[in-house]
Formats: C-alpha cells, structure tokens, sequence
C-alpha cells in the first residue's frame, strides 16, 4: 500500500550510491529536518541530472508500508550552489558543516531555524566568507539554538582578551571580517573542545 506522495524542499547534504540503481540521498529541509530518501538512478537520454551536494532541492517522497525510507518519485533542483565547488577550501568548509547537520540534525525539534542557520552558513561561503568564520558562527549559534548554554558557561568562561575576540567575530557580518587567524583557529579550538565535552553534539569534520 502507497501513502500520497509527500513534497518537502530542502539542502541536499549526501549522496551515496546504494546498488546498481539507487542513490541515497540526505536533505534538511525547514519542514522535516533530516530526511532520507532513496532516489532511482535515472540513464535515459533528456531525464533530468540527478542532484549534487548542496543543492536546494524539491523531492516528492513515495512512502510505502512496508519500506521505512520513502523513494523520490519526483525531483527538482531549485538552485544549484555550484560557488562551493569553485575552491576545495570552500567545498571543504561546507563538507564540513554538512557533516555536522548529518551527525547532529536527526532529532531537532525546531527543524526551520536551523534550515535557516544552514541556508545562510553556505551562502556566506559562497560569498567568499572566511570558512573558519563561518563554521565558528554556525556552531555557536546552532548550539545557542538547541539551549545548551554556550554564552553562559563557555563564552562567559573566557579570559578578557579571548572574550573580547571572540565577541568581535561572533557579532559583526561574516563579509566584514578579516580576523587574525591563529586567535581564531585558537577560539575554534576552543568552542568544539567545550561542545564535545559538555553537550552531546559531535564537531568532527571528516
């Protein structure tokens, strides 16, 4: 027994070949969060291109009642980020913030602003944003947003100097910056050091 097709637009985050003919796809989306979907590997002629990583994708999810993981019986790309693959460190940076949402976006209760934290971590690495920036923002605010208390315990928790940095990259715009980059490898450092051993979030990168 098939359900009506589901539609949800979203990030896709990974793709990974499972057979002959599936692909394996992960996109946050505003509306479900973290969802996977099985998509057929399609090889006619004038079909349309299977979607690449960090595309803003529409799927229609096909889900049946004997399979756990609904299949894509429609797809559409509404806006490719082909920017993110202009440079390896861009593409890296955001490798890397799609692993985070993959490790730690399963069970977000508040799906939409942390699409919303996605959507602008990529376009500010688009934009040519500094990606150490970028990846320190979004794992304070995305810590923020899930309540642990970031600002109280590790910001708070910071020398004068530390504190003060640390504040003057967090609170003006990703294109405004140019920081010292050894303070802020160091309050990097420092941030996924205090998530990993006092919230249960996972900050690797690989």
């Amino acid at each position: 027994m098939a359900f009506p097709p589901q539609e949800i637009a979203g990030t896709l985050l990974n793709r990974i070949e499972t057979g002959e003919n599936h692909l394996r796809l992960m996109v946050f989306s505003s509306a479900q969060g973290l969802q996977p979907a099985l998509l057929r590997k399609i090889r006619k002629k004038g079909s349309p291109s299977h979607p690449d990583l960090f595309d803003e994708v529409e799927l229609a999810l096909q889900v049946t009642k004997t399979s756990g993981m609904p299949f894509v019986k429609e797809h559409r790309v509404l806006n490719k980020r082909t920017e993110l693959s202009s440079s390896h460190t861009r593409f890296s940076a955001a490798s890397g913030i799609a692993r985070f949402y993959l490790d730690n976006g399963a069970h977000l209760l508040e799906s939409e602003k942390f699409s919303f934290l996605l959507d602008s971590s990529l376009h500010a690495l688009m934009k040519g944003g500094e990606p150490l920036v970028v990846r320190f923002k979004m794992l304070y605010v995305f810590a923020k947003a899930e309540g642990y208390p970031v600002k109280q315990s590790w910001l708070v928790g910071l020398s004068k100097k530390e504190l003060e940095f640390a504040q003057s990259v967090l609170f003006q715009r990703v294109s405004e910056q140019s920081p010292e980059m050894e303070k802020l490898e160091s309050s990097l450092n420092s941030l996924e050091n205090w998530l990993e051993s006092e919230t249960e979030l996972v900050c690797r990168t690989s």
